[in-house]
């Protein structure tokens, strides 16, 4: 019987899990995140590990801007994600047109065939919709993670023999200008992978309906090809009563403005995946509240949807809801679930209740209508803290001082707490 790729590979009586707390606010998020597992007394031995622009810079004040050791991600880092059973990862900052620079997250997931891109978009309690029916949504996007633009084969200025690899390329020849290229990889690996996984999703959650978003009509090898395994495959999950949809992407985007309630899961390839399911986490809270796991075969990686938000580093006002429903993922696919649903019962409720003091700013001011919202707004520890009594109500006073401290400790900042390229 194969391995179910959505759970780690061996139960355990204690797991060892690394983090990494990012760049900017990621690591007030983390620090959030972790107080709220603190509470909870789980079996989970924590290891700390780097990444991101903050070893960017590390490793260029190291070994000189330019050498090519500089790099967003340590060995140390890699090694650690290895001899884990799961990494919980802040959100990082990544900047453009910064030579050698090279994205921290999508060198994880080349270098650990990270294929699986979940990404779920749940209307949570107290948190309305944009739209005027508030409809209820709860829609799994599966992402496809190592394929299509973002596999980074790209040219830029373009070698002349690319002129002479298809005639479409003839009209680029002359009085274009420069010319770039990034080649958009599909295989039929890549395809039926990430479909079975949807589908094997389905079934495992009792899901009767997963839909595919491509653009067979027109990108007709690429997404002709997603389109042509998601046909077949889907045959065989007819006799477990999932119904299967194909569809234009844009139409996707459609209708999930229109009529949410009937998405469940969806599959898509990287780059019409990545547009997809930020558009329905805006349906859901937006990403102050988007979870997302990165999975394949021997590791899983999983980070929040959110940005780092460098504009409030290390201030502590961001929400800490997505930080804190992705490591509910993360307790998930440890085989944690009662642990898991407590966490996403536990905020629902602080959600509803609306305590003064409870609530950061994004939620004051986007969901609760608070003319008073920046003066009101709780801070990125408050909310954790109001998550994590609801988890336990006796985590307080000195109890929650001390933990405090502790998460305040794994999350340091400053470059001598940072972790890679030693010597």
């Amino acid at each position: 019987m194969a391995r179910n790729i959505m759970k780690v590979k061996e139960t355990k009586d204690r797991y060892d899990v690394t983090y990494m707390a990012g760049d900017d606010s990621g690591f007030d998020m983390m620090e959030g995140a972790l107080l709220v597992l603190e509470a909870m007394n789980l079996p989970i031995n924590w290891h700390r590990a780097d990444l991101g622009w903050c070893m960017w810079e590390k490793s260029n004040k190291k070994f000189g801007e330019g050498d090519p050791r500089c790099n967003t991600v340590p060995p140390e880092t890699i090694k650690s994600i290895r001899d884990t059973d799961a990494t919980l990862m802040a959100a990082i900052t990544s900047k453009a047109g910064v030579k050698g620079f090279k994205s921290a997250i999508l060198q994880m997931r080349q270098l650990f065939d990270l294929y699986i891109n979940i990404r779920p978009a749940k209307k949570l309690p107290g948190i309305g919709t944009p739209l005027a029916k508030d409809p209820d949504i709860d829609i799994v996007m599966f992402r496809e993670n190592t394929e299509d633009l973002y596999a980074a084969v790209e040219f830029f200025p373009l070698p002349k023999e690319m002129f002479d690899l298809h005639k479409g390329m003839d009209r680029f020849r002359e009085g274009k200008g420069d010319v770039a290229v990034s080649w958009r990889v599909f295989s039929e690996q890549g395809c039926e992978r990430i479909i079975r996984a949807a589908f094997e999703y389905a079934k495992a959650t009792g899901r009767k309906t997963v839909h595919c978003g491509n653009k067979a009509n027109v990108i007709r090898q690429t997404d002709g090809m997603m389109k042509r395994k998601f046909l077949e495959i889907a045959k065989e999950y007819e006799q477990y009563g999932i119904k299967a949809y194909e569809e234009n992407a844009d139409a996707t985007a459609m209708w999930l403005i229109k009529n949410p309630q009937d998405y469940s899961v969806v599959v898509a390839s990287n780059v019409f995946g990545d547009i997809l399911s930020d558009e329905a986490s805006q349906l859901t809270g937006g990403l102050g509240f988007a979870p997302s796991g990165n999975i394949g075969v021997d590791a899983a990686i999983f980070e929040p949807s959110s940005g780092s938000v460098p504009k409030y580093a290390h201030q502590y006002k961001v929400n800490p809801s997505a930080m804190i429903m992705t490591a509910k993922m993360m307790l998930e696919y440890l085989g944690l679930d009662e642990d898991a649903a407590k966490i996403e019962k536990a905020l629902g409720e602080v959600l509803v209740e609306n305590k003064p003091g409870t609530l950061t700013y994004d939620v004051l001011r986007d969901f609760r209508g608070d003319p008073d919202w920046e003066k009101n707004a709780a801070s990125t520890i408050e909310m954790a803290t109001a998550i994590a009594q609801k988890l336990n109500p006796e985590f307080k006073g000195e109890k929650l001082e001390a933990a405090k401290e502790k998460v305040h400790k794994m999350c340091a900042w400053d470059e001598a707490s940072l972790i890679g390229f030693a010597d």
